[in-house]
């Protein structure tokens, strides 16, 4: 996808204030989930605009009174990615779209992104979260880097 793109030292694929944040993602929802399984957009304050029916937001813990929450009181006064499911494994976005074909994927149907880090700003809802990012070294051996907040 950036194999013929001269690549500057900061990337970034998603920006929440951007006009089309999710240009460069596809979205999975579990079609058997529709009040549970779903990706949108909203602001971190106000928790608005609200998904679509019948879609309906989970409460975090910093909205839940209980003294046994030590999640810090904070909150972005901006736009920000929700993506929500009780099944990790068909609630997801993922980049390049699944959608795009030849030339459009890059080479080998990847980013051909050559930068040695990536940053993730994620911030805990209480709930089961994980990330999957598919990575090649230099030599073309591939591996997943996966991070989860559960066992």
């Amino acid at each position: 996808m950036f194999s013929t793109a001269v690549q500057p030292g900061l990337v970034s694929l998603f920006s929440s204030t951007g006009s089309d944040p999710l240009a460069l993602f596809s979205t999975r929802t579990d079609a058997s989930l529709p009040s549970d399984s779903f990706v949108c957009l909203l602001n971190d304050a106000q928790s608005r605009p609200l998904p679509p029916s019948p879609a309906a937001l989970i409460t975090s813990p910093r909205d839940i009174e209980d003294d046994n929450v030590t999640e810090p009181d904070y909150t972005l006064e901006q736009t920000v990615l929700h993506i929500q499911s009780p099944t990790l494994k068909t609630t997801y976005i993922i980049c390049p779209p699944i959608e795009w074909t030849g030339d459009a994927r890059g080479p080998n149907g990847d980013l051909s992104m050559q930068h040695p880090w990536i940053h993730l700003q994620v911030r805990n809802m209480g709930r089961e979260w994980t990330f999957e990012i598919g990575i090649a070294d230099q030599s073309g051996r591939e591996g997943v880097c996966a991070a989860q907040h559960f066992r």
